[in-house]
């Protein structure tokens, strides 16, 4: 994978200075993930206990990016009370290294020091933060977070096996999902918290072998219609792109490529998990199926609905939260720019023809 990166950046760039800058960003990466490797096994060897924890009655948020995985994950997790990823424990998944880096961590909090990405880029990330456990999978590079923000999304489709976990030879996306098994493992281990409830968009493609590895798991699939939620997705890749390198690295037909790649990537992630639902390959009794206008618009009900499908047993203080932010919504505006599908190459036609399996209804998907 890194010897294609490689390749994708001379094909962009030749001998330049954009070609050494992000040469120097790979080898950065890849040292870091080889630290994290060497650290996931030390594990073993220092703190062999956490093998023993038992991870009871997880729950997925899955759907597409900005259908509100992130709202409803932030909900459940504001509290404290669930076993969720901050950003820090993200980017140092090893109890070793957690244990290595928290003195670290708390002076940059105290200094408030804590932002990686700002607001502006419509997800901000900060190391005190939660964050989408879907990010974990960098770690072993089986994510679609491998393609965006990097040279590889860039390249003509050869990242499928990215995009389709579930139909990976058996033994490395059983790997791949005992892997995030471990990493929970070792989370609630560290925090002493026992709920996980993850955000995990991208592995809509991989929900059956969750549900292999996971057997008594929930998963809650957001709905949004895709001309609602492919403009505020890719000003997101738009706005994270530029705090992340630069737009100046790249030219307009080298960004037309890419935005190309992430709207095919789109259409295969709803597609997939519609196929799946219609054809009940996966155990519908396992998913829930929640609409983007209900979690706006009924919130209270929506919360109720999600506590008796996942067996969550809320606190007062979560409770209450859900109230507050019942409240809020009322008077809720967008803080970040969105841009039309336009400017990314992408006509409102195609959206429409390409996503007719959506249908008007979002609850469609309950019709057999």
């Amino acid at each position: 994978m890194y010897f294609n990166a490689f390749k994708a950046i001379w094909r962009m760039y030749g001998l330049s200075p954009n070609f050494i800058f992000f040469c120097f960003v790979l080898l950065f990466f890849r040292v870091w993930f080889l630290i994290s490797h060497v650290s996931l096994f030390a594990d073993y060897i220092f703190f062999p206990e956490f093998c023993r924890i038992k991870v009871k009655n997880p729950v997925f948020i899955i759907g597409h990016p900005r259908s509100g995985t992130t709202f409803i994950h932030h909900l459940f997790t504001r509290t404290g009370e669930m076993a969720a990823f901050h950003a820090w424990h993200v980017l140092f998944p090893a109890i070793c290294m957690r244990k290595l880096v928290a003195p670290v961590i708390r002076f940059l909090i105290r200094r408030n020091k804590t932002v990686i990405f700002s607001e502006d880029t419509g997800h901000g990330i900060s190391i005190d933060k939660v964050e989408e456990d879907e990010m974990l999978f960098l770690h072993n590079t089986d994510t679609q977070f491998a393609l965006v923000g990097t040279p590889l999304g860039f390249m003509p489709d050869e990242y499928r096996e990215f995009r389709f976990h579930d139909l990976q030879p058996e033994h490395r996306r059983l790997r791949s999902a005992r892997y995030l098994k471990r990493c929970f493992q070792r989370h609630i281990y560290y925090t002493g918290k026992t709920q996980i409830f993850a955000q995990t968009h991208f592995s809509t493609h991989r929900v059956r072998t969750l549900m292999e590895v996971f057997p008594d798991a929930r998963f809650i699939y957001m709905h949004r219609l895709a001309e609602e939620t492919l403009p505020s997705y890719f000003s997101l890749n738009y706005h994270t792109l530029d705090e992340l390198w630069g737009l100046h690295r790249f030219t307009k037909e080298q960004l037309s490529v890419f935005f190309e790649y992430r709207y095919r990537a789109s259409v295969e992630l709803c597609r997939y998990f519609f196929d799946l639902w219609q054809t009940s390959a996966i155990n519908r009794r396992k998913v829930m199926i929640l609409p983007y206008d209900r979690l706006r618009n009924e919130l209270p009900e929506v919360f109720e609905e999600i506590i008796r499908f996942t067996g969550i047993i809320p606190s007062q203080a979560l409770r209450e939260t859900v109230a507050r932010q019942a409240e809020k919504q009322r008077g809720f505006k967008r803080g970040h720019a969105v841009l039309p599908l336009e400017a990314f190459g992408i006509g409102e036609e195609r959206v429409r023809r390409d996503f007719a399996f959506q249908g008007a209804d979002p609850m469609q998907y309950l019709r057999d």
